[in-house]
Formats: C-alpha cells, structure tokens, sequence
C-alpha cells in the first residue's frame, strides 16, 4: 500500500467514539488502516465496478478524516449526505469516502446492521433511482463484498 499523503495517526479511541455515534462497528482492517493513516489517500486509489447500467466505471477514493473540520472532510459531520432519507439518503450506510467528482463510498449494512465487515458500495451523489414506495434515492452500486476486497482491488 503505497500512500500519496495522510493526515497521520488518529486515536482508537476517536474511531471508537464514531462507531459509537454513527451506530456500526467499522471492518477491523479499515480501523487498521486508518488508525495509522487518517484521510489517507493512497498513490494507487482507483477502483473499478460495474455500474447499475451494466457499463463498466471506475472512480478514485480518498478517506474522510475523523478529526472534526478537516480540510478534506470529516466522516461525522458528512455522514448526514448520505443517511438523510428526506434528502434521497439512504439507512444502513456509512460513508468512509469521497470520490473525486462527489461520490460516495460506503460501508453498506442494509443485508446485516451488526456486520463488522460490510459491503463495499459507492453511491452516486447525483443520480437518483424510483423505489417503491414512491420516494427517491442515491443511486447505489455495488463495489466490492468486503473492505479487504476493496483494498485489493485498487489500482493506478
């Protein structure tokens, strides 16, 4: 793992307090990493996934921070753009991540809210979809089964 930049270590404790928060318990790899490397953003951040159109698509990742006004984002405080159901969020996701051009990368826990290693999803922040109960939402694709995978899956 090849790291372009990182805003350096973050306290356990700190990550625990937004587990607590948020409500889900975060993959132990991803506090692994993050613990170590806080808003990391990695030389190799580019993954690829097959969008709900069926077309292949790639995006870019940087990790959100979780100290309070970070420059690059915090994960508290932006969580509410994708779990605000009235605004077409979504349940049962945590963000971890921001994309370039404003997607959002997700830890997804809508098949197990208790899981400790969830879904990897992104979640278009400008592309909606008709649910049947007659709200919209964020359009979700699906990235990868697990945090590891993800990892793995990165590439220049």
């Amino acid at each position: 793992m090849n790291i372009y930049r990182d805003g350096g270590k973050v306290d356990i404790e700190t990550i625990f307090e937004a587990e607590k928060d948020i409500g889900y318990v975060f993959p132990s790899k991803y506090v692994e990493i993050v613990s170590m490397h806080d808003a990391l953003r990695l030389e190799n951040n580019v993954f690829d996934f097959t969008n709900i159109y069926g077309d292949r698509d790639e995006r870019d990742v940087n990790f959100l921070s979780f100290k309070k006004n970070h420059l690059d984002g915090d994960i508290i405080s932006n969580q509410i753009n994708i779990s605000d159901t009235e605004n077409f969020g979504h349940e049962n996701m945590v963000l971890f991540g921001i994309t370039a051009n404003g997607d959002y990368v997700c830890f997804d826990y809508k098949e197990d809210i208790k899981a400790n290693n969830p879904r990897v999803v992104l979640v278009y922040h400008d592309d909606f979809v008709d649910n049947d109960d007659g709200t919209s939402s964020m359009a979700i694709n699906h990235v990868a089964e697990t945090f590891e995978n993800f990892i793995n899956m990165l590439h220049e």
